[in-house]
């Protein structure tokens, strides 16, 4: 089966379709009453695991062959109809020894690639599937055959997989399990494309049809555990070896930003800021519009001076810049004053908090500059007069922030997988961290990676951010007009500006001292 008609067989299910209950969004499978989900991967291929080493190991039409006389046979033993590992452990010894050997009869090769299942002390009916086809004689070749089988077999979709399901449900059929009623619609050309499968009828209904239905016998019997899939599975992680998959190349950045041209902008935004300045009180709204550039762009600078773009730093970097955009956007959109002072004054709240919980700490931490945090604390006014809000500045989240500003498209785009970044939730751990293991026989389970494995790059996502952070300062301020954009090759600056970038740098930075001092 291609991949291609695979995908078409299964759609995602819109998130519209999904109902929400409380804080959980369950999809349709979910909604239904007494349904729990049932697994082909973990629990029924290891049942099926004798049609599962055929159907891998042999032409496609062989094994199929080699299915329709199982099926014979148990059209005419109907009590042999659950041809399960499990289920035949039911069977009467004769019964067991008779079906071995109709497999090792049916094909020239069936015997050496079934000596396979011998390897495993655990399987039920050890004793008569041993006793018909001995032991492999090369256990290295034996693995060779397991694992062709299971690699072909492990995706429940994949048409080796349907072809195991089918001859299951086939006779499941035949010795009287189930039945269907004549009344339902299309049922007899259905069972007509299940019986003559796969040579008649429409395949891409018949195998979803077979699927479900393989299913379904699955999940009335749900209360019926056995033990042979987990014991199947443990002996298989015990006696084979773990390999890493190659990661597949991500994504590259298809832009180039270098510092010289952040460090352009964030000259060309401090001389509008000086600018638009028009008194040295203070003033919430002009210095919070203003402080998202700036803070955007020392950001973005640390991104790009670290090439951090392709890390899983990169991804809370751009979270950041995706709640700051928000943020501003939101305190635009409804421009009050109080809002403006509300938002500053939530900051110096949170900076006297973290100030008065680090000073009674015995162990301290080190990146917090104690001194330095508490005369911020105190700028605008003593911190004896600054409350500290315990709750969002708003009294509202970002979600509904970014509707009222007319930005939910960038809040369903960007925040909700960059914030698995930054809270180190499993998606991000599972991203950044774990690699699949290329062992058909683990079950493509994970292992932690060595490598450290560049992720798909946010650069021109931050980009485009960054740029719509300086619009709406050049909406508020009009005459800014700088965006960053793509800069392959390096720009010189001329000796002139060289002096005269570095005689300004050096004079703020006294005024700076000579004001802060003492």
């Amino acid at each position: 089966m291609s991949k291609e008609l695979e995908n078409k067989e299964i759609p995602s299910t819109d998130i519209s379709k999904h109902k929400r209950e409380g804080f959980t969004l369950k999809p349709p499978f979910r909604q239904l009453a007494g349904m729990s989900p049932v697994s082909w991967k973990d629990d029924r291929l290891p049942e099926m695991l004798w049609a599962v080493v055929l159907i891998g190991n042999l032409k496609r039409e062989e094994a199929l062959n080699l299915f329709r006389k199982v099926a014979a046979l148990v059209s005419k033993r109907p009590e042999l109809s659950d041809v399960t590992h499990s289920g035949m452990a039911e069977w009467s010894r004769e019964n067991r020894l008779n079906f071995v050997n109709l497999l090792k009869e049916s094909h020239p090769d069936a015997a050496k690639i079934l000596q396979s299942l011998v390897i495993f002390p655990q399987l039920p009916g050890h004793t008569e599937w041993s006793e018909v086809l001995g032991s492999p004689s090369d256990e290295g070749q034996a693995a060779d055959y397991l694992s062709k089988g299971v690699v072909t077999t492990l995706w429940h979709q994949s048409q080796e997989a349907t072809d195991c399901r089918w001859i299951r449900f086939l006779c499941e059929i035949h010795g009287g399990k189930i039945k269907f009623s004549s009344q339902i619609g299309g049922i007899d050309e259905t069972l007509r494309g299940v019986f003559e499968y796969p040579n008649y009828g429409d395949l891409r209904h018949i195998r979803p049809f077979i699927r479900s239905s393989e299913i379904s016998m699955n999940m009335r019997n749900e209360d019926k555990k056995n033990e042979w899939p987990e014991n199947f599975w443990k002996a298989c992680i015990r006696s084979t070896f773990c390999a890493p998959l190659p990661r597949q190349e991500q994504r590259k950045d298809n832009i180039k930003v270098r510092h010289d041209q952040v460090n352009k902008v964030r000259h060309l935004l401090l001389l509008h800021y000086m600018k638009t300045d028009e008194s040295s009180a203070i003033e919430s709204r002009h210095d919070s519009i203003f402080g998202f550039g700036f803070y955007s762009l020392r950001l973005f600078d640390e991104v790009v001076a670290t090439n951090l773009s392709r890390g899983a730093i990169g991804r809370i970097v751009l979270r950041s810049f995706v709640e700051s955009y928000i943020t501003l956007a939101y305190l635009i959109k409804k421009d009050d004053p109080l809002l403006w002072d509300n938002f500053r004054n939530y900051g110096i709240g949170k900076m006297k908090l973290s100030y008065l919980k680090t000073r009674d700490l015995k162990d301290k931490p080190s990146f917090i500059d104690e001194e330095f945090l508490k005369r911020i604390t105190n700028e605008d006014r003593s911190e004896e007069f600054s409350n500290i809000e315990l709750s969002h500045w708003t009294s509202s989240d970002l979600r509904k922030m970014s509707e009222e500003a007319g930005c939910k498209n960038l809040y369903d785009a960007y925040y909700d997988w960059t914030s698995s970044f930054s809270h180190g939730n499993w998606g991000a751990i599972r991203e950044s961290s774990f690699a699949m293991c290329a062992n058909p026989l683990h079950r493509l389970h994970l292992i932690p990676s060595v490598n450290i494995y560049p992720l798909p790059g946010v650069l021109e996502d931050v980009v485009k951010v960054v740029n719509l952070i300086l619009s709406l300062i050049e909406s508020q301020y009009p005459g800014l007009n700088c965006q960053i954009i793509d800069d392959p090759k390096p720009r010189k600056l001329s000796w002139f500006k060289k002096i005269y970038y570095r005689f300004r740098h050096r004079k703020m930075q006294k005024f700076f001292n000579f004001i802060t001092r003492g």
